[in-house]
């Protein structure tokens, strides 16, 4: 019998093959043996599942997290060849990823709730000592093999505000007021990435940004707010976008668009879901992503 369960396999499956047929088209028009992929962004394309922090010791390590790009390397043979370079950081904020000190929400400093930074504490797939766009720059000045650079950013702009206006008096009336500034900082942030990619290091490949989907349906508006500056950036450098708010949703569809019932987050418990995706939401993501990508060439 045919089930709500069974459409979601069967989505995942067909989109996948679709756009992994795609992608492969087009990447192979290059030489397979130059390729590289560069990951960028924070917890989304990291592959953050925090029951991993919270399970019996040892503790984990940066290679126990699957994020979209592995899934996107895994569907090109990239990483047994070791050419996925993925540097995202969890707690990364557009400002922390363009300036060294910058408020972020655990990557380089404790998070919100006194988890050590997580650059120190777990580590990265990527070492790098300074800031990530100081070691996307080098990579895209020095490796011209390079032909694929996604990035996710933004999500923890929004989470950081929310978290510091938590404490105020009328915490929704924070978060109000707050968002025009959010916005322009955000905006000025992406644009800094953009031209670091395209003209610091004259990065002339595809570009992927990454747009957010929305964890829960009061979170749509925020989604939203974000992947219009993302779009817009993204325009001006020539980059694509994946629409990752889209594609959740209409994977959802059977479920009401509830993103946490369709199974694409972490349950926390049996009706909670934390604002991560499951394998199946990461390979949605990935799927989309490479969509994108094949879009452009």
């Amino acid at each position: 019998m045919f089930t709500l369960r069974s459409s979601r396999f069967l989505l995942s499956a067909f989109v996948l093959s679709l756009t992994f047929g795609c992608l492969t088209h087009a990447l192979r028009a290059a030489n397979d043996s130059n390729y590289t992929y560069l990951a960028l962004g924070d917890s989304v394309p990291f592959g953050m599942d925090v029951r991993l922090l919270f399970a019996a010791p040892p503790l984990p390590t940066a290679f126990d997290f699957v994020g979209y790009p592995e899934a996107i390397a895994s569907a090109e043979h990239l990483l047994k060849s070791k050419k996925l370079v993925n540097s995202s950081c969890p707690g990364e904020t557009s400002s922390s990823f363009v300036t060294a000190g910058a408020e972020d929400l655990g990557c380089h400093s404790m998070g919100p709730d006194g988890e050590p930074p997580f650059k120190n504490w777990i580590g990265l797939r990527a070492d790098y000592p300074g800031t990530q766009l100081q070691f996307a720059t080098q990579e895209l000045s020095s490796n011209k093999h390079i032909n694929l650079v996604t990035l996710s950013i933004g999500a923890n702009d929004f989470l950081l505000m929310a978290h510091k206006c938590s404490t105020a008096l009328d915490p929704n009336a924070c978060v109000a007021a707050g968002v025009p500034g959010f916005i322009q900082t955000y905006t000025a942030n992406l644009t800094t990435i953009m031209k670091a990619i395209r003209v610091t290091a004259g990065y002339k490949g595809t570009v992927v940004l990454v747009g957010y989907y929305a964890p829960s349906a009061e979170l749509i508006p925020v989604a939203v707010t974000l992947n219009s500056v993302i779009t817009g950036v993204g325009t001006a450098f020539g980059a694509a976008y994946a629409d990752g708010f889209t594609a959740f949703q209409l994977a959802a569809t059977p479920w009401g668009g509830d993103v946490c019932k369709a199974g694409l987050l972490i349950h926390l418990t049996p009706t909670t879901c934390d604002i991560h995706p499951t394998p199946w939401g990461r390979d949605v993501l990935a799927a989309t992503v490479m969509l994108a990508a094949a879009g452009k060439h």
